[in-house]
Order: C-alpha cells, then structure tokens, then sequence
C-alpha cells in the first residue's frame, strides 16, 4: 500500500513538473522574454535598495539586460535539477537500484531536454538549441550527484551506527 501511494505521488508530482516545463517552453519568445527581463530588473532593483547605490532606470535596465542571459540558463538547469530529482524519488519507488535511479534520471532528462528544444522548434521566436540540451542536462547531473552523495552519506552514517 505504502509504495503504491509512493509510486502515485512522486508520479503525479513528475507529470506535473514535466508539464510545467513543456508550458514554459511553449511561450512565445516575445513573453518568455518579459518574464525573465522581469525578474531580472526585479532583482537588480532589490539589490539597489539594499546596498543603497540608487541607481538611475536606464542603469537598473542595463544591469538587467546583463544578467537575464545568465538567469535564464540558471532557471534552465533548476528545472531540469528538479526534474531528476522527481525521476529519482520516482524510480526509487519502483525498487530500482540508487546507482540506476542515478543513471535513468540522467538519461530520461536529458531525453526530455532533447524533446523539449524541439518543441521549441515549433513556438514563434523560439529556437531549438543543442547547448540549451547540455545546459539542461548539466543540472539533471548535478541533481543525481547530489542525491548520489548525500545518500552515500546517508549510508556510511547508518553502517557505522551499526557497528
């Protein structure tokens, strides 16, 4: 009972983030744009009031405009860290090996990534991009390493207790 309501859950919650992913994806350039100019400007905003440096609006537009390229390869690999990690958990519940789980949700991420850059291929403005594929993917591996490490760590703690 336990693993089926395990298997339900995490598989609901990867559906949902596979979802999300594909919707982020379908935006048009124009708009998937706005939002992380948004948020960029935000948070150059937020730093000019905390450090007091007053910065005048086309000074706020042209930090902005710098760090967008990097925020959005940032939220590129938080995505698919998330979505290993929800393959991971998943996988997990269907009693399939810590060092498999690893290695599927690479792999299954990384398919996704592929996937979804030519889902781009079809959104006005949007392009399909092989680097955007290893950006990706570069996430989904620092989620299974992560995961990997801590659940070592996890398990030399336990055997030496047991000892």
């Amino acid at each position: 009972m336990k693993k089926t309501i395990c298997r339900i859950l995490t598989g609901g919650l990867l559906l949902a983030w596979m979802i999300l992913i594909f919707c982020f994806s379908a935006q048009p350039a124009k708009e998937s744009g706005e939002v992380s100019g948004t948020l960029a400007y935000r948070m150059i905003t937020i730093a000019d009031e905390i450090t007091g440096n007053r910065l005048s609006g086309h000074q706020k537009e042209m930090y902005a405009d710098l760090l967008n390229p990097p925020l959005r390869k940032a939220a590129h690999m938080t995505e698919y860290a998330v979505l290993a990690a929800l393959l991971f958990l998943f996988l997990a519940c269907m009693d399939v090996t810590k060092q498999r789980c690893c290695l599927f949700c690479i792999l299954l991420s990384f398919l996704y990534a592929a996937s979804d850059e030519f889902h781009q291929l079809f959104v006005p403005g949007r392009s399909g991009s092989v680097k955007d594929v290893l950006i990706d993917s570069t996430g989904a591996v620092i989620a299974a390493a992560l995961i990997f490490g801590i659940s070592e760590i996890g398990r030399r703690r336990r055997q030496s207790g047991k000892q």
